[in-house]
């Protein structure tokens, strides 16, 4: 194998040249999604919590005990949330994008603190943390109208594309790492059908799924089978899909539509994951033939 050669294509992978409203699109999308499934997201009770429940984790360590105010809460939680709407229409972008990742890591922080751990919100807050390191307001940004003179449209270049090819890369290691995770603590013993009859059955109890059709699946040991074996397929199926663009899209699309089956099924939901997929779409391509398609 060429050294060089393969040096080379690690190197464009992360940097190719990149236009800068690709990575400007991903922030609109990003932040405009995170605002909408957590809009209607309340921390405040925390704040009635018995300490007794307190176990806190990460930077949580830090504080002397759970916050105790829940005004200050429901103000924090105000805040991120007015920061991840400014960010995507590019106002103050910066200084919005870094209030966004800050608060972010606290206010999706704070329930993870209280003995269960919430594994949807944490990509959220690596992605706000990428954005706001990132060149992400050079482009379709309000800000870029109050400069004066107008500054000219950056060039393309690698630091427009390394966030987004990061941020792709995490969302799929986190469901090669589920996979992986499965087969290291059970092994094969996870794909026999006692064990995905048992977690169909026992989410219809707990989770109320928008339909019965897990129990009808759990009725037949050959459909349990095939739903284990596919769960893992798909799964350990992201690391390729990393560095292999002809299988990229059809993982993606494959792992969307095992959420969408686990949804269907158990009704566990994945929505903060949405904005995992979205990274996935070339939105400023997409929007570029819908302008012209307006204009014809």
């Amino acid at each position: 194998m060429n050294t060089k050669r393969v040096a080379g294509a690690w190197k464009r992978y992360w940097f190719a040249p990149s236009r800068p409203e690709n990575l400007a699109s991903a922030r609109i999308v990003c932040c405009a999604l995170c605002f909408l499934i957590y809009f209607d997201l309340d921390i405040r009770p925390w704040a009635s919590v018995s300490h007794v429940f307190w176990m806190p984790i990460s930077l949580f360590r830090l504080l002397a005990g759970p916050p105790q105010k829940a005004a200050f809460l429901g103000l924090l939680q105000i805040l991120w949330k007015v920061s991840l709407l400014t960010a995507a229409v590019g106002l103050a972008t910066r200084a919005s994008l870094l209030t966004a990742a800050m608060l972010g890591f606290f206010v999706l922080g704070l329930p993870n603190c209280f003995g269960k751990i919430h594994h949807l919100d944490g990509f959220v807050v690596l992605v706000l943390v990428i954005l706001a390191v990132s060149r992400c307001d050079e482009a379709l940004a309000i800000d870029r109208l109050f400069w004066k003179p107008r500054p000219a449209a950056p060039a393309p270049s690698g630091g427009f594309r390394w966030p987004i090819k990061i941020a792709q890369t995490l969302f799929l290691l986190v469901f090669f790492a589920a996979g992986l995770s499965k087969i290291r603590q059970s092994g094969l013993a996870w794909m026999d059908p006692g064990n995905m009859r048992d977690l169909l059955l026992a989410n219809l109890f707990i989770q109320a799924p928008p339909t019965r059709w897990a129990s009808w699946i759990a009725s037949s040991d050959a459909l349990c089978s095939i739903a284990a074996a596919v769960t893992i397929v798909v799964e350990l199926s992201a690391l390729p899909a990393i560095f292999f663009r002809v299988v990229r899209v059809p993982v993606v699309i494959a792992l969307l539509m095992l959420q969408a089956g686990i949804s269907v099924l158990m009704g566990i939901y994945f929505l903060p994951h949405l904005v995992g997929y979205a990274l996935f779409v070339p939105w400023s391509s997409l929007w570029g033939k819908l302008y012209a398609n307006y204009h014809e």
